[in-house]
């Protein structure tokens, strides 16, 4: 069988599963939701005919729609499995769409990854969701407009649909909020397939368990990025329009890393080969570090006067910007009267023990209630910031340029998953984490936070890709 009569056999399976529901009355609609759900099945079935021109004209993109196709499919198969006729045509699309990935494609992890990472995003986004076992005996699809005020609907959510199953699922789906989905999932994987890639140019015998490592971080630093897609739905209960610019932001960040990529690629270094390369931009940071550690008394003094350390983002960023530039000054001038100390194993453990203590020490909340009404205690905070920031620059005497990028590609990665988990979990649990705080400050405090983090961890991933390219050449 040829491949074209292979994948448009795929279509014609899941079609003849639509129009069974059809007529057999399994699907209502109301009344604005007739041209919206036939572009959905027609987009959806259309798939299978995208892979095979794909396949010909546009190779990245060869395999992403028969994982579009894939994921469809296992939505159909959760919303309306008690109707045993379209299950079985469903079935059969899915499983021929399976068969087709182990006969033609050698590429059969990305699949998985792109239907598992889509599938993910549907339900921590509570675009897919579960509800209490109802005896629905048909497929309900409305309009998600039909008992909202239009002009409530959130930007991402205008013109939505939504699908009730028969039993325990109900999926909404708009096309702003699909499109970002797909669009990053495929930056995702194309990024993670770019790292990889890098990684591989190696003279022989460079292996190293450096490169390993910094691999693995730059994979992961990469896909920070996307899991902003949560965003959207989480921001339509509480943050509206509010998450758009990082939504953006984060698409942007996405396609400049995938730019980069490509251009190492052919041989293009860009803005980052140059600051590796270059001496001035270490003196440049210097002095910003040394004036900010030489000010900061001064603007500590007077935050704590106005009574400043009661708001999130000023305590955070007194937290954060004592320890950064602390870390910076240190390791600088250690290397400049050429500091030479070797830790063990056991001292590193130590060391790294108390630098993450005295940072992550001043969010429990009962030490954060006494911190932000002690202006003392504040100050004492700063302190212990600052001995952080000395503590790692100890760590990094004996460490080369680029398992320090690594270090501080994985230190900065990891405040835009903080800022997500916070966010996430405010929005479902309607919890606070700081009494101190008010829910509503905590949110805008994560994504304020998430949006400033993401383009300085953005820039210190591709510094280390970079670096890494260098050290595999």
């Amino acid at each position: 069988m040829s491949k074209l009569i292979y994948l448009l056999s795929l279509s014609f399976f899941f079609l003849i599963s639509v129009i069974l529901q059809i007529v057999e009355g399994t699907i209502i609609f109301s009344a604005a939701t007739y041209a919206l759900f036939y572009l959905i099945v027609g987009l959806a079935a259309l798939m299978p005919l995208l892979e095979y021109v794909f396949s010909k004209k546009m190779m990245i993109l060869r395999f992403y729609p028969i994982s579009i196709f894939i994921l469809a499919m296992i939505l159909s198969i959760l919303l309306d499995f008690a109707y045993f006729p379209g299950l079985v045509f469903q079935a059969i699309a899915l499983i021929f769409a399976i068969r087709y990935i182990v006969d033609f494609d050698a590429l059969k992890r990305y699949h998985l990854a792109y239907v598992f990472y889509g599938f993910m995003m549907l339900v921590l986004s509570s675009l897919l969701r579960e509800i209490p076992y109802q005896n629905i005996s048909q497929v309900l699809v409305f309009n998600i407009g039909d008992d909202i005020n239009v002009a409530g609907v959130p930007f991402f959510f205008s013109n939505g649909v939504v699908v009730a199953g028969m039993r325990y699922f109900v999926f909404s789906f708009s096309f702003q909020y699909m499109a970002i989905i797909l669009i990053l999932g495929f930056l995702l994987l194309e990024n993670a397939r770019g790292v990889i890639n890098i990684a591989r140019i190696r003279k022989s015998g460079n292996s190293s368990a450096v490169n390993l490592v910094s691999m693995s971080f730059s994979v992961f630093s990469c896909q920070c990025e996307t899991i902003t897609s949560i965003i959207p739905a989480i921001g339509a209960e509480i943050l509206g329009i509010i998450s758009l610019p990082v939504i953006l932001e984060s698409l942007a960040l996405s396609i400049g890393t995938f730019a980069y990529l490509h251009s190492l690629r052919n041989g293009k270094y860009g803005i980052f080969g140059k600051l590796w390369n270059s001496r001035r931009q270490g003196k440049a940071i210097l002095a910003l570090s040394i004036s900010a550690m030489a000010i900061s008394p001064i603007l500590v003094t007077v935050g704590v006067f106005f009574g400043f350390q009661k708001n999130l983002l000023f305590y955070f960023g007194t937290n954060l910007g004592l320890f950064a530039a602390s870390a910076i000054v240190f390791t600088r001038l250690f290397y400049e009267i050429r500091l030479n100390i070797k830790l063990s194993r056991m001292l590193y453990m130590v060391f790294s023990i108390l630098t993450i203590l005295l940072m992550v020490a001043w969010y429990f909340p009962a030490l954060l209630e006494i911190t932000i009404n002690n202006g003392v205690i504040f100050s004492i905070m700063g302190i212990g910031s600052i001995i952080s920031g000395l503590i790692l620059s100890f760590m990094l005497i004996p460490v080369d340029k680029l398992k320090r990028s690594i270090i501080y590609e994985y230190i900065v990665g990891m405040f835009p998953v903080v800022f997500v988990v916070i966010l996430y979990y405010t929005v479902i649990t309607s919890s606070q984490i700081w009494p101190a705080f008010s829910i509503s400050t905590q949110l805008i405090f994560a994504l304020i936070l998430l949006g400033i983090s993401l383009p300085v961890m953005w820039a210190l991933t591709n510094y280390s890709i970079y670096g890494n390219y260098v050290s595999n050449r």
